[in-house]
């Protein structure tokens, strides 16, 4: 990914893009069959020039270019068909596009098949959807050669969100003070790698399940960041939590859990931390969807809908831990996000 200034921009322009079910099945199908690749390597090119590249019938190039010119990822001019100048500007967010459009293909597919479970039986639709499938955290634990097949899977999509998402939140952190961060089901690493990248003072320890270290690892080799950022595998609702951390973060961690989970690791993360230190979560809000489009694209967080919680949920449960100097702010993403901060009282004077 080619850092921007916006990454909200970005995602909110692939979100549009992807607003209808056949557009993006067609956008899909031209990333995948090369069609996108040619046309950004010239910039005109004939219908009759792209199907014999392509090796396909004529006259079904001419469906897949109508599909795309109605889109408006492609445009005809004299000479040829080109790559629209809309399009152009999200190419740079192919990494985004492209991993929204794989779990787009589950959570539609769910959402079609099982709408009914959806709405009337969420335990159900849980047990019998392709979307939920793909979340296996049984398979995190041992390093075999399936596992790490299967858990990439989702890594490689939480982890491309998480490049666009951990900007926003990092930018309104102040990470002068902090020297060492513990993120606590920190998947990949993408999110503190991006602390890392903004504070150069700043260590970080990653704590998420083996496979997913593992996977993290590969993931993060040649980043700059990669000597600062160090992997603990555990599983952070039984194993003991590493001390010495004055900043620990959940970021789109804890809404996987019921209540009385999610609040027994806020506590086991508020016993980590030192005095004076400081605990951040950073996680989607209740999706304001009578005030959204339901288009294509809503489709990849409207599965995870029924888990997000409001921000008193956590304001409360912080209090109730003894935490101090709770703040709570809302980032506009594609959808709300909270930003919950609160400070372990004590520390130096």
């Amino acid at each position: 990914m080619v850092d921007q200034p916006d990454t909200v921009a970005a995602v909110r322009a692939v979100d549009a893009l992807l607003a209808h079910g056949i557009a993006a099945r067609a956008i899909d199908h031209a990333l995948k069959g090369g069609v996108i690749d040619r046309l950004g390597e010239r910039r005109l090119l004939e219908e009759a020039e792209l199907a014999a590249e392509l090796g396909s019938a004529p006259e079904r190039i001419a469906l897949l270019v109508s599909l795309l010119v109605s889109a408006d990822v492609l445009c005809r001019k004299a000479g040829g068909l080109a790559l629209s100048e809309s399009f152009r500007r999200i190419l740079p967010f192919r990494d985004l596009l492209e991993a929204k459009l794989g779990f787009l293909a589950l959570a539609s597919a769910d959402l079609d098949e099982y709408f009914a479970a959806f709405i009337d039986a969420p335990d159900r639709f849980i047990a019998q959807s392709r979307t939920f499938e793909l979340f296996r955290y049984d398979r995190c634990f041992e390093l075999t050669p399936e596992n790490l097949a299967a858990t990439r899977r989702w890594v490689s999509y939480t982890s491309c969100l998480t490049r666009y998402e951990a900007g926003p939140c990092w930018d309104r952190i102040d990470l002068d003070g902090a020297r060492r961060l513990l993120d606590l089901g920190g998947n990949s690493g993408e999110f503190a790698a991006r602390a890392c990248a903004k504070a150069p003072q700043l260590t970080a320890t990653v704590a998420d399940l083996p496979v997913v270290c593992a996977i993290g690892r590969e993931m993060l080799a040649g980043r700059p960041e990669l000597p600062r950022v160090s992997y603990l595998p555990l599983d952070m609702r039984f194993d003991a939590l590493p001390a010495g951390h004055d900043l620990i973060s959940f970021k789109s961690v804890l809404h996987d859990w019921p209540a009385d989970e999610a609040f027994k690791l806020m506590a086991r993360a508020c016993a980590a931390l030192p005095a004076g230190g400081q605990l951040l979560i950073y996680e989607r809000a209740r999706i304001p969807i009578e005030d959204m489009a339901m288009s294509y694209a809503a489709a990849a967080n409207l599965v995870f809908a029924p888990f997000f919680r409001d921000a008193g949920f956590y304001i409360e449960a912080l209090g109730a831990l003894g935490l101090r100097e709770i703040t709570a702010e809302t980032v506009e993403i594609e959808t709300p996000f909270h930003l919950i901060t609160a400070r372990k009282p004590g520390g130096p004077a």
